[in-house]
């Protein structure tokens, strides 16, 4: 290194330590000599060199100091947009307030391009030169004034000398030469691109997999969310029909012992057979019965399809002449809807504050007291089956006790309510919606003639000893 060369390092140095600036470089074709002459000069060249990177093909330029692999095979290793590129990219990848680009010698070793970029007060300037070198002359001296020029420029730029910092533009038309668009960018963030390490393809690979995945969930969750509102909307039309007043019309093509009330919605659905209302929770729905127990799962008030349903009476009940138990059954909305109240039953406080609810056939407005509200097993290879489901109507006083016996001991809570064979009792189901597919219920006996809706519920209490199914 003669002693100009040694001056100049050395105040490049001294200037970029003063501005706590780092430098860092990409070469090809200089063999990193520029990176050896600032590393092997005395002053503390260490405080301010970040990295030297010596580079030889497009990947370790894409790769090692973000150089767009397109302007590579468009330009060649040669050209004055592959030194800004090598420039600009190693100083933004490192994160270095100066960047040097050595482009490689021409097949005849006889030019090569050279640039030096510094980022200062949130701009960027750069300065692209192209060396050039007689070919009778030796070789190596190419890469010698390639290494010379960019220490004149640095340092005649931290000097402030004029004919250096005339070389100087804004870096903002080289951009493009290191800088992938956005839009390319994202995708290769995502997809596997040529380059890539086993472990990138891998991150990627399984990015993507997440992506699809939650992509499928949030696809779930919105047509749930949607089916839902079209669901809610359909109830809250079925609530309109009993609380409008039946035109006449209406009510003369009831069937005979219907109630007036029912007309409006008996127009919509002939099917409906009742209206269940449960104070303190949004349980103020109305009541149909198909010829089987499964069309009213995934159909609605309206008759048409929908995965939420309706709450249905079994289709083994008479609605003229209610059974001994009339069973009710209801999906639970996770959305709060629906059944999904029939749960808060589970505490006796809540029990306290609706011990009693309406049930109307459309033949009879009628009451009822809650005497139990269970949990039980209706698949045998999970556990224990319980068979209220199975309960409708008999002649057996035995039977009927043994039910009455049975939902009680299986009660979260004890309540004051009497109830005895000639009763009729209200069921009605919903699903725990946990593992276990467990059913929740609530008993119910009808209001005897001229009995007073009253309960003294300050004797009613949570039941520390109730019968809890049985899981296999």
């Amino acid at each position: 290194m003669n002693l100009k060369r040694e001056e100049q390092i050395l105040s490049l140095i001294r200037s970029l330590s003063a501005k706590n600036m780092r430098l860092a470089a990409a070469e090809i074709g200089t063999g990193g000599l520029f990176a050896q002459e600032l590393s092997s000069a005395p002053g503390g060249a260490s405080k301010i060199f970040r990295c030297g990177l010596v580079l030889f093909d497009e990947k370790g330029m894409s790769r090692l100091a973000g150089v767009r692999p397109a302007i590579c095979r468009r330009v060649g290793l040669t050209s004055a947009e592959t030194a800004a590129a090598l420039a600009l990219g190693v100083m933004k990848k490192d994160n270095a307030a100066v960047g040097i680009g050595v482009s490689a010698p021409q097949a005849n070793r006889t030019a090569l391009w050279i640039a030096a970029a510094v980022r200062e007060k949130k701009k960027t300037w750069i300065a692209v030169r192209e060396i050039c070198f007689q070919p009778e002359k030796d070789p190596n001296q190419l890469r010698e004034d390639a290494v010379s020029s960019l220490i004149d420029l640095l340092d005649g730029y931290f000097s402030n000398q004029q004919d250096a910092l005339s070389l100087f533009e804004p870096a903002k038309r080289w951009k493009k030469c290191y800088q992938t668009p956005f839009l390319l960018r994202l995708v290769q963030f995502f997809i596997p691109w040529p380059g890539d390490t086993v472990s990138d393809i891998a991150v990627k690979v399984l990015l993507i997999g997440a992506i699809c995945i939650g992509g499928w969930a949030a696809g779930q969750l919105s047509g749930d969310m949607i089916q839902t509102y079209q669901s809610t909307q359909v109830l809250e039309r079925a609530v309109e029909t009993m609380e409008q007043q039946p035109t006449e019309e209406q009510v003369s093509s009831l069937p005979d012992g219907y109630l007036d009330k029912f007309a409006a919605a008996y127009e919509v659905n002939p099917e409906i057979v009742g209206w269940l209302t449960i104070p303190n929770t949004n349980i103020n729905l109305p009541v149909l019965q198909h010829e089987d127990n499964d069309f009213y799962l995934n159909h609605n008030f309206e008759g048409e399809y929908d995965p939420n349903g309706v709450p249905f009476m079994d289709f083994r009940n008479k609605v003229d002449e209610l059974d001994n138990n009339t069973l009710i059954y209801g999906h639970n909305w996770e959305s709060g809807q629906m059944f999904h109240s029939l749960l808060l039953y589970k505490d006796v406080e809540f029990y306290k504050q609706s011990p009693v609810i309406t049930f109307d056939t459309v033949y009879e407005e009628s009451q009822w007291k809650v005497i139990s509200c269970f949990e039980a097993i209706t698949d045998a290879n999970i556990g224990e089956v319980f068979n209220y489901f199975n309960f409708v109507r008999t002649s057996d006083t035995e039977r009927i006790q043994q039910y009455i016996d049975d939902v009680i001991a299986r009660s979260y809570f004890t309540t004051t309510v009497d109830v005895n064979t000639d009763d009729k009792l209200l069921t009605i189901q919903t699903c725990a919606n946990d593992r276990y597919n467990r059913k929740i219920c609530i008993v119910a006996r009808k209001l005897r003639p001229g009995e007073s809706a009253e309960v003294d519920v300050e004797g009613a209490a949570a039941n520390p000893d109730r019968i809890k199914p049985v899981i296999y």
